[in-house]
């Protein structure tokens, strides 16, 4: 009788507790699409909403006669490029011509702020636009930002160009020590120290159906770095060594130097910006920033083989090939994943060294095959059919990447040759690409680049041919 009892209050609570929570999710609703701004699809703002003039905004090299260290590493960035690199502008211009003026304005909220707010962009071509609407993400355009509005909103968190942009002499920073000069004056902002920050243009989310396109802010946010407080200036704003300490460490660490020419020495970040953008050197003349780049993709994984201690001549080897990411605070590869590619190079050779078994190779087109073992994303249109166009895409049907602190275990078994004697050597290469030979082709169609491929790690062992 007590059993039935309770078994009735338990099943009321559950009952009264379901209701609860419906009526909750039904005060709050989830947006079916991302919310838009002033300026069409994208979520940037002004404040008030009305266009800024673009005469407001100061060139980042008029920022580097006092800042000359920061614009010294700026220069050559992704981010100095982002509006001009002709592989985004390959893709820009096309998404202009196939989905329309308003997805080319989405797209430019984050690659050229200054032309969206000033309502240069959409309206006049990229031939028709003064240097400040080409200047990509300009020391202005990150120094005028004077409030976030991607947590504060309905969407509940930031991206799409989530921030207000202001025009004027006031200048925003983490910091409120600002030197007294002619130039400018100062305010503090926190959230230059956050990785919300960043999160304002690296979560992307399509603005018509909600496909969550790029989500570098919400893997980092699920990672043990988020746990620890470790944010994406952390990384992002030091050189490849401050980077590996931290990322070995879990610890933020302060670095010193000169913000103003001749000034106090204090804390301070970098701004040489790298990721993964290995190109740099050809698509923004940023030579330091591709070789910085390259160091760091290597120092962000490890590559690990498993197999028997000895193998039987025509039968099958179990090889189990496992990836770390031991050095990013997010999933690698990170960004538009559709896009960026991860894969091994695989090779099984004999004591001769004639090659046993092979993948990831690439083909004549600089593909590898489909059953390799890679790390990505493939996206697809409303048809069902693959895409690497961004305003195309409806959902991912695939998608496969490593999360921070985390491996991916891949096991393969290949067939052996009957005839096979003496040690056999097993060798793999972790390789990055930013993007395929398509992808390039289909942006650039007359402008060939083959996208640098970058090894990010290696490994190899010996296997001995069992004994009867």
């Amino acid at each position: 009788m007590f059993r039935f009892r309770f078994m009735v209050i338990l099943l009321f609570a559950m009952i009264v507790l379901t209701s609860i929570w419906a009526g909750l999710r039904a005060q709050s609703p989830t947006p079916a699409t991302p919310p838009v701004g002033p300026f069409g699809l994208s979520r940037i703002s002004t404040g008030d909403g009305t266009p800024l003039d673009i005469d407001t905004f100061v060139s980042s090299e008029t920022c580097g006669v006092c800042h000359e260290r920061e614009w010294k590493e700026f220069n050559g960035s992704m981010h100095s490029a982002a509006h001009g690199e002709p592989l985004y502008r390959g893709f820009a211009e096309l998404a202009r011509k196939e989905a329309g003026d308003k997805m080319y304005a989405f797209c430019s909220g984050c690659h050229s702020a200054t032309g969206v707010v000033s309502g240069l962009i959409p309206k006049k071509h990229d031939r028709e636009l003064p240097a400040e609407a080409k200047a990509g993400v300009s020391c202005d355009v990150c120094h005028q930002m004077s409030r976030l509005t991607g947590p504060e909103g309905p969407w509940g968190e930031p991206g799409n160009a989530s921030f207000t942009l202001t025009a004027g002499r006031v200048k925003y920073a983490h910091s409120g020590a600002f030197q007294k000069n002619r130039a400018h004056s100062g305010e503090q902002r926190s959230f230059f120290a956050k990785a919300e920050y960043c999160a304002s243009c690296h979560t992307v989310i399509h603005p018509i159906n909600g496909l969550r396109i790029e989500n570098t802010y919400g893997e980092w946010k699920a990672s043990i770095y988020a746990q620890k407080g470790i944010q994406c200036q952390d990384c992002h704003m030091r050189n490849v060594e401050e980077m590996r300490k931290v990322a070995e460490t879990l610890q933020p660490i302060v670095v010193k130097g000169q913000r103003v020419v001749n000034g106090d020495e204090r804390d301070i970040y970098r701004h040489y910006f790298v990721g993964g953008n290995a190109n740099a050197d050809r698509l923004a003349g940023g030579k330091t920033q591709a070789k910085m780049a390259e160091a760091w993709l290597q120092s962000a994984a490890r590559i690990e083989l498993k197999t028997a201690s000895g193998y039987t001549p025509g039968g099958k080897l179990l090889i189990e090939v496992i990836v770390h990411n031991v050095g990013a605070g997010h999933n690698l590869p990170t960004g538009v994943t559709e896009l960026r590619q991860i894969w091994v190079d695989l090779r099984i050779s004999d004591q001769q060294g004639k090659t046993l078994f092979q993948s990831g190779n690439l083909d004549e087109k600089g593909d590898f095959a489909a059953d390799s073992i890679w790390f990505g994303a493939v996206a697809v249109d409303q048809a069902g059919k693959m895409t690497m166009k961004p305003w195309e895409m409806v959902r991912l049907s695939h998608k496969r990447t490593i999360p921070p602190k985390g491996a991916l275990r891949t096991p393969i078994t290949p067939e052996l040759p009957k005839d096979l004697s003496g040690p056999i050597t097993i060798a793999a290469k972790l390789l990055y690409r930013s993007a395929p030979p398509s992808a390039v082709a289909l942006a650039m169609p007359n402008k060939p680049l083959v996208p640098t491929i970058v090894e990010m790690a290696k490994t190899e062992t010996k296997v001995a041919r069992k004994e009867n």
